[in-house]
């Protein structure tokens, strides 16, 4: 156990000693990163030596700064992204859309003077939280004969397009955004058998919006599924002119050529696997919220480049020679390295990762006895796993909902009065009570099962270190390895598997609660629990007007929901966001709302700053 863990901590180190070399040195050459293993060559600038400073803290300061026009940003990505029909988009696209609704930056930080109600530090779909964007308003209206929730939107007057020299710019020649505009795309969501949305949850099948005022659209969904639709479709939903896909088809929705949007930047060169380029769009619609700038027009950046860089370890060598100007989700020792070696970077604790949980299937053996999944738990030493691998900053547990501060009234932590011994139990190491809870539930010899997960290296040797413990109390894990999410979907959906790691809802998913009710592939155990489904209703209710007394309902549920022992789950570890001091009005945000919603628009560059720091 202990080489294990030793082995996959070493794993991490050797990521980060690729970006060793002192900060600011140019090992990539004439503007460019080659990307370890493909050999590719990603252009992203130029870069010259730096000299290291003092570190500073993280610390959240009011900007003295005034906001300034100009300067280029340049960010980086995994891999390129562009069907508008996705759940989930790349930056690109997000910069050169909008949604109905986002999350409202006042809110968070915004340069010392927001509310800080939240740190935007993760995906938060809170509806106290949003702003309009292209919904200049919202209201749901309950139907308790039909048990249905119609949302009804008032769209946004006076937004138009992006007026872009291409062929399709002109086609567009950029007009008014209009309610039939909204109509379209949101049906496009939930009847295009191309979506996603289609494809993954047919119970939105046939469900139409419409126009029901010149600027006002409504859409109505059970109040069971009503709240996770809405947030596929509107925080999820990119809003494109129809005639583009009248003129195009599907290419409209895959190709940046046919790109006009609402959103603050204009896409003006894709190089695929390698750079996509943005510039500032001039007849954007959103002004500064709040801070120094309040009022003025956004975006603040004039250019924005978004490279495509595969490789992590090329990533943050990017990053440190000031080829890109911020980079997130590092971990613990990646982000120590980097600061290490350019002590001038700003940093910030923000959002987190985790090993997705494996769930047991409840409805068949040997998982329909609860004292074998309660064996599966106890058979697990979680704190020798969280600091082997995480220096002990995990925490657990992370389902149905891990820890987040915007979701912090739904969590049940271990230490939390309302925290039974029972579940407390659950996550204390102690396989002799799993060998006698294995022989009460009639398997004295244990038994094999296999698990079915994603050729994820990460995965994989999580779970190498879960089958070392199990197979001491009698338990033989075996993997069944797909080759990817699209494989794992099908498999979760048609229910074949006896162990799976399908992928976890975040708390930003909530209240949709699909990970514990409903035949969604989303609940892995395919539980189905009257008291459960009672009190998941009772919350989706609640929610439509105050989500907190929701939250609330929803914790009062997770005593018995832990007890249930569902599936083995995993500590969730803290991650960085790191960037250069230039990048100004930023203090680590994620996104803002849910679904990768880009601060971009709101922050500038210090071009002066950048300059003199030899960039």
């Amino acid at each position: 156990m202990k080489k294990k863990i030793l082995w996959l901590t070493v794993s991490f180190l050797m990521v980060i000693s690729l970006v060793l070399a002192s900060c600011g040195t140019a090992e990539e050459t004439g503007g460019t990163v080659t990307q370890e293993g493909t050999g590719q060559t990603v252009s992203v600038g130029a870069e010259e030596e730096e000299e290291a400073v003092e570190q500073e803290e993280e610390v959240v300061s009011v900007s003295s700064d005034k906001p300034q026009y100009g300067g280029t940003i340049t960010l980086s990505t995994n891999r390129d992204y562009w069907g508008l029909l996705d759940l989930g988009h790349g930056l690109p696209n997000l910069l050169s859309h909008n949604h109905l609704w986002d999350g409202d930056w006042a809110k968070g930080s915004a340069g010392g003077y927001g509310t800080n109600e939240c740190l935007w530090d993760d995906m938060t779909n809170i509806y106290d939280l949003k702003a309009g964007q292209l919904a200049e308003s919202w209201r749901f209206e309950v139907n308790n004969e039909t048990k249905e929730v119609t949302t009804i939107f008032q769209i946004s007057q006076g937004i138009h397009y992006a007026q872009v020299d291409s062929e399709a710019g002109r086609l567009v020649n950029g007009r008014e955004l209009t309610a039939d505009d909204v109509v379209w795309n949101l049906n496009q969501l939930n009847n295009n058998p191309d979506a996603m949305n289609y494809k993954f949850f047919p119970q939105i099948h046939g469900i139409m919006a419409e126009k029901t005022g010149d600027w006002e659209v409504s859409i109505t969904h059970p109040l069971a599924e009503h709240l996770g639709n809405i947030m596929r479709l509107v925080d999820n939903g990119l809003i494109i002119p129809p005639e583009l896909y009248e003129t195009y088809g599907v290419d409209a929705l895959t190709d940046w050529n046919y790109s006009i949007g609402t959103g603050p930047y204009i896409i003006t060169d894709s190089v695929p696997s390698n750079m996509t380029t943005l510039v500032r769009n001039t007849n954007y619609w959103m002004k500064d919220p709040v801070g120094l700038g309040q009022g003025n027009q956004l975006p603040y950046i004039e250019k924005v480049k978004v490279a495509i860089i595969a490789d992590r370890s090329t990533q943050q060598a990017a990053l440190r020679t000031g080829n890109i100007d911020e980079m997130g989700a590092l971990t613990l020792e990646e982000k120590d390295m980097m600061i290490r070696h350019c002590p001038e970077m700003k940093w910030a604790a923000r959002g987190g990762g985790n090993i997705q949980v494996a769930y047991m299937r409840v409805d068949q053996p040997p998982f329909d006895n609860i004292n074998v999944r309660r064996a599966m738990m106890m058979a697990i030493n979680l704190d020798e796993i969280n600091e082997g691998l995480y220096a002990g900053l995990g925490t657990y547990p992370d389902w149905p909902y891990y820890y987040t501060p915007a979701y912090a009234d739904l969590y049940l932590g271990l230490d939390d009065p309302d925290c039974t011994d029972t579940v407390k139990e659950l996550f204390t190491y102690n396989p002799d009570k799993a060998k006698q809870l294995l022989t009460d539930a009639g398997y004295p010899n244990g038994f094999s099962v296999v698990l079915t997960i994603t050729q994820d290296t990460d995965t994989i040797d999580y779970y190498s270190i879960i089958k070392d413990y199990l197979i001491k109390v009698g338990i033989d894990m075996e993997f069944r390895i797909l080759a990817d999410v699209g494989a794992m979907m099908g498999v979760a959906q048609q229910r074949d598997y006896e162990m799976v790691v399908p992928g976890v809802s975040p708390p930003a998913t909530y209240p949709e609660q699909f990970q514990y009710t409903g035949g969604s592939y989303i609940n892995g155990s395919i539980l189905n629990d009257p008291y459960v489904d009672e009190m998941a209703d009772k919350a989706r209710l609640a929610a439509l007007t105050d989500q907190h007394a929701a939250m609330k309902i929803t914790k009062e549920l997770q005593p018995y929901l832990q007890d249930l022992a569902l599936c083995l789950q995993t500590p969730r570890y803290p991650t960085y966001n790191l960037w250069w001091p230039w990048v100004k009005n930023y203090s680590g945000e994620v996104m803002i709302g849910y679904f990768l919603s880009p601060w971009v628009p709101y922050v500038w560059i210090d071009q002066d700053m950048k300059e003199s720091m030899g960039h």
